[in-house]
């Protein structure tokens, strides 16, 4: 079973909890990542997770939702597991680790699909953007942080970097061989996909 497209009122709340985790719990950095989400804010929070109805949240504000849901996941299972995490550092790997979908700033990573058919018959709701300069997802993120000036540590550098972990082929030269926080972001992430597609929405505006 797939999520339905959010409400306004989730979607707002989405974004208020994403805005704040962001820019007061994440140390040092709070001002350069406040400077970057005033800068994207209005592409991000609105920015889908995923482009065909088959996949995880791919409507308006589907990425918020699903990087909240990261956040959580990460945190519960880290506690869980007894497995120590800096609160910043799992903030800003869970929120960040799919920013490349917002785009680079000036063009968006999704555009809404033009063809009527292939919205219907295959349900592809967005197309990749043919005029974005090609790029990782992983990559446009950390890119996008670097413009705004956000220090990442070596951890919170890969788990952005290695966001679609070991199923693409230049990533598994890390495997087994990654710091906690990718593993526990990975892990986290791939629970809140399953969440997505196979289960009812969950609301996200309680995060640990």
């Amino acid at each position: 079973m797939m999520n339905p497209p959010i409400t306004d009122e989730i979607l707002l709340g989405n974004w208020n909890t994403f805005y704040r985790l962001a820019t007061t719990e994440t140390g040092d950095r709070c001002a350069p990542i406040s400077a970057m989400l005033d800068e994207i804010g209005a592409e991000l929070s609105t920015a889908p997770a995923s482009s065909k109805r088959d996949f995880h949240n791919a409507f308006p504000g589907g990425l918020v939702d699903h990087s909240l849901r990261v956040m959580k996941n990460a945190a519960r299972y880290s506690t869980s597991m007894s497995i120590p995490i800096k609160r910043d550092s799992l903030i800003i790997a869970s929120l960040f680790h799919d920013l490349g979908k917002v785009g680079d700033g000036t063009q968006p990573h999704y555009v809404p699909q033009a063809d009527q058919w292939r919205r219907e018959k295959l349900g592809e709701l967005y197309a990749h953007n043919p005029h974005i300069p090609h790029m990782s997802v992983g990559l446009r993120g950390l890119f996008v942080m670097q413009r705004f000036g956000v220090r990442l540590e070596h951890d919170e550098y890969l788990a952005i970097y290695l966001n679609d972990g070991w199923v693409l082929p230049e990533n598994k030269q890390y495997c087994l061989k990654e710091p906690a926080l990718v593993h526990v972001v990975q892990t986290a992430d791939y629970l809140a996909t399953l969440q997505e597609k196979r289960g009812p929405e969950l609301k996200c505006d309680e995060v640990a």
